[in-house]
């Protein structure tokens, strides 16, 4: 929930060079994974904050490999095995549930057999008759899961376009829900398992002298020990926006952010007066698939510190 991939490489150009980076609100590892590629050479170290453990663990276990392909051979999770292993399993908690909330499950009733059908046609070869149907032969000649998918994709593109859906998806799937198909097919469990196959890579990154340390630690952002000379980002629940699995305290959150010393850069949608505004993104929120995306403006907001340091730096650039 509130991923920052869409705006990544925006994003992480606003941080000041410094000796440190922490991450406190890490969530998916999206922003300390940037940082600690692309800009590896800026830091020494970087600090990545999640509060949730079963996000840490799962970042973990991309990071050392358990997710590559050629050892990781993901089996359709469906709606009881989620509810029955979701506490105990980060894997299944986060990629089989909406918008990674780790409550409910990732598909309605209607859609789960056709998301079945799909995934083992394309993950395993394993054919039944909706998948015949649908793709219109018993196997797939690609060895390629990328392959198979993006065909299965180009495959459903077709219907839609040309109204032409196999009757065998009306059983599973209601007239609005085959409007936005095509919304439903961005949550594919492939890009999530890509996405933590490439984690993979920073273990290898992390060998080189030029890359800093990353280091692990699941915590409330305000029992995280900052050293001196960092940058502090933070990535909060936002304030009236979609409830997380812990209540937080908004308030209790700024007068932390007013006391730090060292810079603070906050993305919100609105803070106190007292933050200074640094950068605007256009964003679209996709987790509803039922409904269009809805734009938004997310902000950089800065502590006193940080306003001060990128005053500073832009008096040093002008000379």
């Amino acid at each position: 929930m509130g991923s920052k991939n869409k705006i990544i490489k925006k994003l992480i150009e606003l941080f000041p060079k410094t000796e440190n980076f922490y991450d406190l609100f890490g969530g998916g590892f999206s922003v300390t994974h940037a940082m600690a590629v692309k800009r590896r050479e800026d830091f020494k170290s970087f600090h990545y904050n999640e509060i949730d453990g079963n996000v840490v663990a799962l970042v973990k276990d991309a990071i050392e490999g358990k997710y590559n392909y050629k050892k990781f051979k993901p089996d359709f999770i469906d709606r009881d095995t989620f509810f029955k292993e979701k506490d105990e399993c980060a894997y299944i908690s986060l990629l089989w549930s909406f918008g990674n909330n780790q409550k409910g499950y990732l598909f309605s009733k209607a859609v789960e057999p056709y998301k079945k059908s799909m995934h083992n046609a394309v993950f395993f070869n394993d054919f039944d008759e909706l998948a015949k149907e649908v793709l219109g032969f018993d196997r797939f000649e690609a060895e390629c899961v990328k392959e198979r998918r993006l065909f299965l994709r180009r495959k459903i593109d077709h219907y839609r376009i040309n109204n032409t859906l196999p009757k065998s998806l009306y059983r599973f799937l209601s007239k609005s829900q085959l409007q936005h198909l095509e919304r439903l097919q961005q949550l594919e469990r492939l890009q999530q398992l890509e996405q933590l196959q490439r984690l993979e890579r920073l273990q290898q990154l992390q060998q080189n002298s030029h890359v800093g340390n990353v280091v692990f630690s699941s915590k409330s952002y305000d029992q995280v020990e900052i050293k001196q000379n960092s940058i502090i980002y933070c990535d909060p629940p936002y304030c009236g926006k979609a409830k997380y699995k812990n209540e937080f305290d908004h308030e209790a959150f700024y007068k932390w952010a007013r006391d730090q010393e060292n810079p603070v850069f906050i993305s919100e949608y609105s803070m106190p007066d007292d933050f200074e505004i640094l950068a605007e993104f256009k964003t679209r929120s996709t987790l509803n698939a039922t409904s269009d995306s809805i734009k938004a403006i997310e902000k950089v907001y800065m502590n006193k510190a940080a306003a001060e340091l990128i005053a500073r730096e832009g008096i040093e650039n002008e000379n």
